[in-house]
């Protein structure tokens, strides 16, 4: 006996990438750049015992990394709290974070040249454009900005400031 079950047209979700979203990725992709540039110079040390704070800046940055993946995934399904997930991300991670550190090495940096440069000029430009990109997005696709996608970015991005700050080697 052979049973064959009725199933409803689903449409397949569309997934669109706007200027927001483009922006929100070439700032994850400087700040990632910043980040692994920090953590290859030995900023952190990883040799011998991992400290609580160098393994808390490893984790958060992971989970950062993780939390924009999903706030992407959110944007461009037409969920407004992705965008502003994003612009809190590309503010308070790729802008300050890992863009305002040029001014303990400013062009040229002899450190890691001339990628550092490239990272944190690249942090800054691209950490302003998403997060501008991210709130006019917002305000021109009429999109209602939920809370728990940006609250939880910003709790990561305050204690990734936190555990860097504690972890850097002077």
């Amino acid at each position: 006996m052979h049973v064959t079950e009725s199933t409803p047209h689903q449409d397949t979700p569309t997934l669109s990438f706007g200027l927001a979203e483009w922006l929100g990725l070439a700032a994850l992709a400087f700040g990632s750049l910043h980040i692994l540039l920090d953590f290859g110079i030995g900023l952190f040390p990883t040799q011998g015992p991992v400290s609580a704070a160098v393994a808390a800046s490893f984790i958060l940055t992971s989970l950062i990394l993780l939390w924009w993946a999903v706030s992407m995934a959110a944007a461009v399904s037409g969920l407004g709290g992705g965008l502003a997930s994003v612009a809190v991300l590309a503010f308070g991670w790729t802008l300050l974070t890992n863009g305002y550190s040029v001014v303990f090495c400013p062009p040229p940096c002899p450190v890691a040249a001339p990628l550092a440069d490239v990272a944190h000029l690249g942090s800054l430009a691209s950490g302003l454009a998403a997060t501008v990109g991210a709130a006019w997005a917002l305000r021109q696709r009429r999109l209602r900005a939920g809370w728990r996608l940006p609250a939880g970015a910003a709790a990561l991005v305050l204690a990734s400031i936190i555990a860097l700050g504690n972890a850097a080697q002077p």
